[in-house]
């Protein structure tokens, strides 16, 4: 049985993230599996990319590895989310820029 989506709840990462992308303009979202990071940076981003996706991963490997300010076009915050598996990229989660 699989299931249902929950509703987004609103959590005190979340004025802190929009604080450090106005100060910053990209964060690392660091924390253990199935603890929100990726829900709240969706909340947060205008624009995202997943390297969890099966169809596109490969490509945006490839351009990672070519020129990885490619996956950074789109509307900002971007979301790339899923990153970890990137070779070279530090840590894992997701990320927002």
């Amino acid at each position: 049985m699989a299931l249902a989506h929950k509703e987004y709840s609103q959590r005190i990462a979340d004025v802190q993230l929009r604080e450090y992308l106005e100060a910053f303009g990209a964060v690392l979202i660091e924390g253990p599996r199935g603890c929100g990071k990726t829900a709240t940076a969706r909340k947060a981003a205008r624009s995202a990319i997943s390297l969890r996706d099966p169809k596109k991963r490969d490509e945006y490997l490839a351009t990672a590895s070519v020129n990885p300010s490619l996956l950074l076009k789109g509307d900002a915050p971007r979301l790339i989310a899923e990153w970890g598996g990137c070779p070279g990229a530090p840590g894992g989660g997701a990320r927002t820029a």
